[in-house]
């Protein structure tokens, strides 16, 4: 084990982790998000452009017409 991965990074919560077992994660989560089908994705999208919105007025969300 290279010394980097041994690391230990503090969390949310004071969870520690090291550098190895966050990029694992991190790497684990891409994959998950990437068999999201593209509908799904941009449903997703709209309404963190909703929430962003109702926190910051004038931003523009997209809309969605069935």
């Amino acid at each position: 084990m290279k010394k980097n991965e041994e690391i230990k990074i503090i969390m949310k919560g004071n969870r520690k982790i090291t550098r190895k077992e966050l990029f694992e994660k991190k790497e684990l989560f891409h994959k998950q998000l990437a068999k999201i089908p593209f509908e799904q994705k941009i449903r997703m999208l709209v309404r963190l452009q909703e929430i962003a919105d109702s926190i910051k007025k004038n931003q523009r969300a997209w809309r969605i017409f069935s």
